[in-house]
């Protein structure tokens, strides 16, 4: 199954936060990119754990928030006398909210891949491929997906790497 670049990027910002994880990679559950299998130089590894500490600082001042009027949301959708302009107004509050957090996650993950070299980068989409892939599986437990051997991927990826693809 070959996954198209477009794709993969509606995928990447459907997916950017996560509730249970402070990883902003795909979202609304936990991706865990692990960045140190992309064999960083000391300055790379400083300038990621950056971005993370900013990253987290930003979630953790926003995400409360957001838990605060969603518990509103439900008091206010159970009880029959609340004002429909409000509970409108809220959940547009909501929206706007994690929108915020999914544009910032993404921006943040596009400098986590601005630090990184060609050989980085590629090994990175592999890596976010086969979590796309395993979502998939965990997705559709019965269905049958075409995914390739890892031989083929790789030298589909030679050769693509040879075209300069």
């Amino acid at each position: 199954m070959r996954i198209s670049r477009s794709a993969l990027s509606s995928l990447l910002l459907a997916g950017f936060l996560s509730a249970g994880s402070l990883e902003p990679v795909l979202a609304d559950e936990p991706c865990h990119i692990n960045w140190g299998e992309l064999q960083l130089s000391p300055n790379q590894d400083q300038q990621i754990k950056q971005l993370d500490s900013q990253w987290n600082q930003e979630y953790m001042q926003v995400q409360p928030s957001i838990v605060e009027d969603q518990k509103k949301l439900s008091r206010l959708l159970a009880d029959p006398r609340s004002d429909p302009l409000e509970i409108m107004a809220l959940q547009q509050s909501i929206a706007r909210k994690k929108e915020h957090l999914r544009a910032s996650a993404t921006a943040t993950y596009l400098r986590k891949r601005q630090i990184l070299d060609q050989g980085q980068r590629q090994a990175l989409e592999v890596m976010i491929r086969q979590v796309i892939s395993e979502r998939q599986r965990m997705m559709n437990p019965g269905s049958h997906t075409d995914v390739m051997p890892d031989r083929v991927q790789d030298l589909m990826q030679r050769v693509r790497n040879i075209w300069g693809r």
